[in-house]
């Protein structure tokens, strides 16, 4: 049913001519009286309403746009926007016109009745004689509907009610429901279960609507039906009853069972802390150290949660494993007591924002188990702290360089720029750190450095450029010397009022002081784990070559453990033995190395699996030069290569066969491929997918999971067969909510170590839930603001689109959009797409928003070749990805070319926009023209540029031609008022553009009438009458039909007009011109009066005989005719219901 309402507003109107209603009136709906807090009132012969009187009653959403004066009435699937003062209405994006506008009448807001009654699809009768309104509803249907699915899933090991997630979807028609029940239900006892069972119990979980899908996790205490506490080791079902508001209820179909069980958390972690180190205003501010417990062997990793401490109190276990992944920070276990991490730059709160200065925080750290034997655990809450920004301004490095060859700080100059309020500055520390301990160097351990390990420098009022001392040292005092990597930072030290504020500023760039040698060092270290052998060959190294090699002899690749890797200097590298160490000739590019079997690390020990290393590089010059470069990250051989694991898993329902065949899972291969023999998929309910690890996949059964060769491909696409099962064996089907999982399986020796991806969002298969993609996208540049705005994407909509809920709008790099495919589209940060409301339209016209990104997260800007591509999103997992549209570059026009030779003339005597032909030549340059517009202007009247862009009322023609056309019948002037004759006008054409529209004109011209000048005159002799179930109307035609076009005879209930009939004729008779000079025509009671209704004896008609001219029409006196029974509800001639006043 269809509803629209209306809020009460203040407004200043002027009172409206006729509000004043002689007798008081009521209203009554089906039957129940009305009691608004204005009184209904009369506005020019129409019946007006409050509007919220009436729509309270049927449970409207109401929207209200103070700024705009617009109200927006939802119900079930009708919208409809109301502006006050407007003579439209919007209902479903279409426009529905007034007879009077909404308006403001003594503080309330008032519509017509007719208007909102049979929009609503009720009947309107009205009684004359009491001033009653009757509004009957349309035999409403007050009966709800039951949900179409209910899943159940465990969420915890817990052994109760906390371990059980039910959702379900919103019904259709939810106004009229009251609530839900979630009814749980033992297995044994769940397909016997009944609505009268349901309806008798009182152990239940009650749900309010809420206008979406519902989730909820019951409670310690939740009970079945019986009323026995959830517990473990029990199987369980659940079902979920909609209550109506009007006596109605319904009972949906069973979930599958679940079975709760218990399992034992892992050990939390404790004193956790968190302090401010840094002052960069992100997550790099904040330390986080806690310790670890004393066993770690059932714990995986770790995840710091940072929490709002305003949200800290409901933080919870449940909510902790909820988070989404980029919402924490994972820390990996250490051989340490204690682990310190400080958080990136990219951290967020676990409300997914951005961690800032000026919020209270509070941090808890989760253990996250391995196995399907524990369960995570939450550790307590640190003390609450809040980023602070530093009172003084951090100063800012510019450059690091080598100036000397003392082979001591000498060597080193910093170059910084002071800190912004230098008054408030009383000097400024040097720190110099090695390059390998710098990423953990911030403001906290800044403050912590002895002072002999730093060089004070004072202010000056300027820049600085300050070049160290002999005595110099590094932060861990030693000191400075040649073929050490450091990085440089400067702290501004506050004084006054400022003393003890600190701001540190980033570190520099990297560099490696060269002392009396030409000789530099290599960069960018790093190491892998290639092969199985169990010694040196498994061990490749990586090197960005060295500056500048002339002078180099050759480089030495020295494996260090990783506990002496901080320990291991320029000297240290020296000095060991040449046994020890790995020779590489320079070849004049950078480096890769793999290890001989007999391999050393720089102790003398083989290199073997399951020790800790770092590997240095050792650039080797004339007269024994060196310079040693930073060290690697750190590495353990193991004795499988690692096999990566498939990624962006997506499944999708794309048939209906109501088995396998109906899931189409894809993927994105795993990173590498060569030690992987295949992939299998496995298909795991979403009940069990929580707990489904490496270890359960490893056991699957091979019937239970669908094999996939590599291709190569980045993307692999795959759709199961008929009998496809799930890892548990039972086959695939509709109704099920499911997860898929990959498993990269291992080649070779490497069958022991495959690697599982993560699930893919949940899936239920539908016979019904299909959706197809849109079709006919393109692209168009219609603005120079050199962002999304200016990009205006049209697109056609899907054939199957009754379960998309909304379409997503991607823009992709056209060199990228040959690998974009459905599983990149689905896993598209939201960010990244423009979301378009599914609203039953058959074709969309979307202008982007000035943020609007690529996909690749870039903003949309001139000169990058895009294409389009538009994602059909379902209401149940499923989707479908548009073709891409053409390609499209965005540029900036701004030279616009008006028309050419522009005239118009009179061409007829139509008396009517027919007579006005207007022609023009096509503007030299179209380029930058969307289409020309075509104004016709009253004389009287001023017009400029800027008029014909702000108006609405031309006549559109397409670019690419000439034009020479007389006007349409329905033209009109600029002010809306047809074109007649003997009134001059201007015409104007605008070449209408993105930017810079150009205006043409005038060209002057006045319409004339040369028809002989002999006006029609209505016909006489007009009589009416009952007879033999047909009102007979006959009448006399005009002795000089000249002028005549023909006769027309209307029948109706109200007075008319010459216009109103004549906007009748569809429903009345038209007679030809001509013998025989009298005419007969019958109205029988199977045909329609001029309102549309059915013709009745009962009520009394007017007749009308209109004489339609070339020139001029002239209409008949109305001729009664009286009801042959009459009713007496009825006031003929004297009921403003029948011309539609309500």
């Amino acid at each position: 049913m269809l509803v629209a309402v209306l809020m009460v507003v203040s407004f200043s109107l002027q009172p409206v001519e006729g509000a004043a209603a002689a007798k008081k009136i009521s209203v009554y709906v089906d039957g129940v009286k009305l009691n608004p807090l204005q009184a209904p009132t009369m506005v020019k012969g129409r019946t007006m309403l409050p509007m919220r009187a009436i729509f309270e009653a049927f449970d409207a959403e109401v929207l209200w746009n103070q700024k705009t004066s617009t109200v927006t009435a939802i119900r079930d699937d009708i919208t409809i926007v109301l502006k006050i003062g407007a003579q439209t209405a919007t209902v479903n994006n279409q426009k529905v016109a007034l007879d009077v506008p909404a308006q403001n009448l003594y503080g309330t807001t008032m519509v017509p009745v007719r208007f909102v009654s049979e929009t609503l699809g009720a009947e309107v009768l009205w009684n004359q004689s009491t001033q009653t309104v009757s509004i009957l509803t349309s035999n409403p249907n007050t009966n709800v509907n039951a949900v179409s699915y209910v899943s159940a899933r465990l969420v915890g090991k817990n052994g109760d009610g906390r371990d059980l997630e039910v959702s379900f979807p919103k019904v259709q028609r939810e106004s009229e429901v009251s609530e839900y029940r979630v009814l749980v239900v033992k297995s044994s006892n769940a397909y016997g279960f009944t609505l009268s069972q349901a309806l008798s119990t009182g152990n239940y979980t009650t749900v309010r609507p809420s206008g979406d899908d519902q989730v909820i996790t019951l409670s310690t205490q939740s009970k079945d039906v019986n009323g026995d506490i959830l517990k473990a080791n029990q199987s369980y079902s659940a079902y979920v009853l909609t209550v109506g508001k009007k006596g109605s209820n319904a009972l949906s179909g069973v979930s599958p069972s679940v079975t709760l069980s218990t399992a034992s958390p892992v050990s939390s972690v404790s004193s956790v802390k968190a302090s401010d180190v840094n002052d960069y205003g992100d997550g790099r501010d904040i330390s986080v150290s806690f310790n670890q417990p004393q066993n770690t062997s059932n714990i995986q990793n770790y995840r710091v949660m940072v929490v709002k401490t305003k949200d800290a109190g409901n933080f919870n276990l449940n909510t902790a494993n909820a988070l989404a992944s980029s919402n924490y920070s994972t820390v990996s276990k250490t051989n340490s007591t204690t682990v310190t991490t400080t958080l990136s730059s990219a951290a967020r709160d676990t409300s997914g924002e951005y961690i800032k200065n000026g919020v209270s925080y509070t941090v808890f750290v989760l253990s996250v188990a391995s196995g399907s034997n524990a369960t995570n655990q939450l550790s307590a809450a640190s003390s609450s702290f809040t980023l602070t920004a530093s009172a003084i301004g951090a100063p800012v490095i510019t450059k690091v360089e080598d100036v000397s060859n003392y082979g001591d700080g000498r060597d080193l100059m910093v170059r910084f720029n002071k800190s912004s309020d230098e008054s408030r500055v009383g000097s400024y520390r040097i720190f110099v750190v090695k390059d390998s301990k710098a990423g953990s160097f911030n403001l906290s351990t800044a403050n912590g450095v002895s002072s002999a390990y730093y060089s004070v420098v004072s202010k000056t009022g300027y820049n600085i450029n300050q070049t160290l001392s002999s005595g110099a040292r590094d932060v861990d005092g030693s000191l400075i010397s040649p073929g050490v990597v450091y990085r440089v930072f400067v702290m501004a030290v506050g004084t006054g009022s400022y003393s003890g504020s600190y701001a540190l500023s980033s570190s520099s760039s990297s560099i490696v002081l060269y002392g009396n040698t030409d000789v530099n060092a290599a960069t960018n270290v790093s190491v892998s784990d290639v092969s199985d052998y169990g010694d040196g060959r498994d061990l490749r190294v990586s090197f960005t070559r060295a500056a500048d090699e002339s002078s180099l002899y050759n480089y030495r690749i020295m494996v260090v453990k990783a506990s002496d890797a901080n320990y291991f200097s320029l000297s240290s590298a020296n000095a060991v033995s040449s046994s020890n160490y790995t020779n590489v000739s320079k070849t004049g590019y950078n480096i890769t190395q793999t290890l001989s079997s007999g391999a050393r690390d720089v102790d003398g020990q083989s290199i073997r699996n399951g020790v800790s290393y770092r590997v240095f590089v050792l650039s080797v010059g004339a007269y024994n030069t060196t310079a040693l470069s930073s060290y690697s990250p750190a590495i353990t051989l193991s004795a499988n290569s690692k096999v990566y694991p498939a990624t962006n898993v997506a499944a999708a329902d794309v048939a209906d066969y109501g088995d396998g065949r109906d899931l189409r899972v894809t993927f994105t291969r795993a990173n590498e491929e060569y030690n992987i023999s295949e992939y299998r998929i496995m298909v795991v309910r979403d009940s069990d997918a929580y707990y489904f690890d490496l270890s359960a996949a490893n056991a699957v059964s091979s019937s239970y999971y669908t094999r996939v060769s590599k291709t190569g491909n980045n993307t692999l696409t795959q759709t199961l067969s008929a009998t496809s099962r799930d890892v548990d064996g039972r086959l695939i089907q509709s109704g099920t909510k499911y997860r898929v999982f990959v498993l990269s399986v291992g080649a070779g020796g490497y069958y022991t170590s495959n690697a599982l991806s993560s699930y893919s969002s949940a899936i239920t298969l539908s016979e019904s839930y299909a959706v197809g993609a849109a079709k006919n996208v393109s692209a168009k540049d219609v603005g120079d603001s050199n962002n999304g705005s200016d990009l205006q994407v049209t697109f056609t909509r899907a054939d199957n689109d009754t379960d998309i809920s909304q379409y997503r709008v991607m823009v992709v790099k056209a060199s990228k959009a040959g690998n974009f495919n459905d599983a990149a589209a689905i896993n598209l940060n939201s960010y990244y797409y423009t979301a378009v409301r599914n609203n039953g339209n058959g074709s969309y016209n979307v202008i982007l928003n000035t943020d609007a990104r690529d996909t690749d997260g870039e903003f949309i800007v001139n000169g990058v070749s895009y294409k389009v591509f538009v994602l059909s999103v379902g209401n149940h997992g499923t989707n479908a990805l548009s073709g891409a549209s053409g390609a499209i570059t965005l540029d900036t026009v701004v030279s616009t070319q008006p028309v050419g030779d522009l005239r118009a003339s009179d061409d007829g005597d139509q008396h009517n926009g027919r007579d006005l032909k207007v022609s023009f030549i096509k503007a030299s340059d179209e380029k930058n023209i969307l289409e020309y517009r075509i104004f016709v202007v009253n004389a009287n009247r001023n017009f400029n540029i800027q008029d014909a862009l702000a108006s609405g009322r031309y006549t559109p023609t397409s670019v690419g031609s000439n034009f020479n056309q007389v006007m349409t019948q329905s033209t009109t002037d600029t002010d809306n008022k047809p074109l007649v004759e003997n009134v001059p006008y201007n015409v104007y054409v605008l070449s209408y553009a993105k930017t810079g529209s150009a205006l043409a004109g005038p060209a002057s011209v006045t319409l004339t009438d040369t028809t002989p000048q002999n006006p029609v005159t209505a016909p006489s002799d007009v009589a009416a009458a009952w007879s033999n179930g047909a009102i007979d109307v006959t009448f006399s035609k005009l002795a000089d039909e000249s002028q005549v076009q023909d006769y027309f005879v209307v029948i109706s209930q109200v007075d008319l007009t010459s216009e109103e009939v004549m906007s009748k004729k569809n429903t009345g008779k038209n007679i030809k011109k001509g013998a025989p000079p009298t005419s007969k025509v019958s109205f029988n009671t199977n045909e329609i009066d001029a309102n549309g209704n059915p013709i009745d004896n009962k009520k009394a008609y007017l007749i009308y005989v209109l004489t339609v001219g070339s020139k001029n029409n002239a209409l008949s006196k109305p001729i009664p005719v009286a009801p042959v029974q009459p009713d007496a509800g009825a006031a003929a001639g004297a009921d403003p219901a029948n011309g539609g006043s309500q």
